[in-house]
């Protein structure tokens, strides 16, 4: 438990092993492909549904006409191919207790007792609150089935349901005035009620965090176990820089993490360097990033043949694609255990100790 109190310092100059195979056609999806105003169209969720792809990436807006707040939010498209997507003319609509909800985003796509859901960030005048929603099957209309407290985001609903037959849900509660983050669970009888919350994974974790780490895409279940891609946040002053919108020294790298074929909930394997890096020039050095340094894993599929499709935006202003199989990412990872078993260590010990 002692190393659970060591503060971490910046995490230094990690490499990406050369696993990740990104598609040569990377942007495949910008602003250009979005069919209203928009600067930015990334942090897409993408799920295979049905023999068809889906994606639902986040569209931002800066210009001087600020467009309706209904165009602001997640965009909503198809493809055959998994590459080539064609977005709907409207946005997303999440409908929640006969109104509709406005400015949803980075959303996440999940299959799940033969539905298609969208797990969101709701981004309300009283801050940031999560939700859950099921397609209706046709168009761009979401039906909300629980909205929850705020302050969180990355909510991801698991395509799968516990060996006690209850619903699970990934989720980054934020506390504005004291970081780190972490992901926590929820488990649920009928995906509205919600609760057994439990630490899933913490930033001590993760050997190239030392602010936050997110859900990135929704778990995988494989004969490994349940694979999840995950966003990893490292902060250096070192490497402040001032880009047009604003001054960033973060560091969002993508990493992946095992948990038991038993037991969704308790971590086996990590990855201790980073899945993926920004190193292509439209993840940096690009006049069109809104932020540099930036991976943010929002989709993966395992295809038939165990290729892994991960679906991540870019420096969030793109959307891109990258490849690789499931063998060479569990040959990345190490075998390990959760630090803190629980997160049930009161924060004035917790002070104590980091002074000691």
């Amino acid at each position: 438990m002692e190393n659970f109190f060591v503060k971490k310092a910046p995490t230094g100059a990690f490499t990406a092993p050369p696993v990740i195979r990104r598609y040569a056609g990377n942007p495949i999806l910008t602003k250009n492909d979005i069919p209203y105003p928009a600067d930015f169209a990334f942090n897409a969720g993408v799920a295979k549904f049905n023999g068809k792809y889906y994606i639902a990436p986040r569209v931002d807006f800066f210009g001087e006409n600020y467009p309706p707040s209904e165009w602001i939010g997640t965009a909503f498209g198809t493809s055959d191919d998994g590459i080539s997507f064609t977005i709907d003319s409207e946005p997303c609509h999440f409908w929640y207790q006969g109104e509709e909800l406005l400015w949803c985003n980075d959303t996440r796509l999940t299959v799940l007792d033969g539905e298609l859901y969208a797990s969101f960030c709701f981004n309300s005048s009283h801050s940031e609150r999560p939700g859950i929603a099921r397609w209706r099957g046709k168009g761009t209309d979401f039906d909300c089935i629980c909205l929850g407290l705020p302050q969180q985001r990355n909510m991801i609903l698991c395509p799968f349901k516990t060996k006690d037959g209850l619903y699970m849900r990934l989720e980054r509660p934020a506390n504005q005035y004291k970081e780190p983050f972490h992901i926590w669970y929820s488990l649920s009888p009928d995906l509205r009620y919600w609760g057994d919350s439990e630490l899933l994974l913490g930033v001590e974790d993760v050997p190239y965090a030392n602010k936050k780490i997110g859900g990135g895409a929704p778990p995988i279940k494989t004969r490994y176990g349940y694979l999840l891609i995950f966003h990893a946040v490292d902060s250096d002053p070192a490497r402040k820089v001032q880009l047009k919108y604003l001054s960033w020294d973060m560091r969002y790298a993508a990493g992946a993490a095992l948990f038991a074929p038993d037991d969704p909930t308790r971590l086996i394997g990590i990855t201790e360097n980073p899945l993926m890096l920004a190193e292509a020039p439209y993840e940096t050095g690009n006049d069109e990033l809104y932020v540099e340094n930036c991976i943010f894993p929002c989709g993966a599929i395992l295809e038939e043949d165990e290729t892994l499709r991960i679906y991540y935006g870019a420096g969030d202003w793109c959307t891109c694609l990258a490849e690789t199989t499931l063998e060479e990412v569990i040959a990345q990872i190490t075998p390990c255990e959760r630090i803190a078993e629980k997160a049930t260590v009161p924060f004035r010990l917790c002070d104590w100790k980091k002074n000691q």
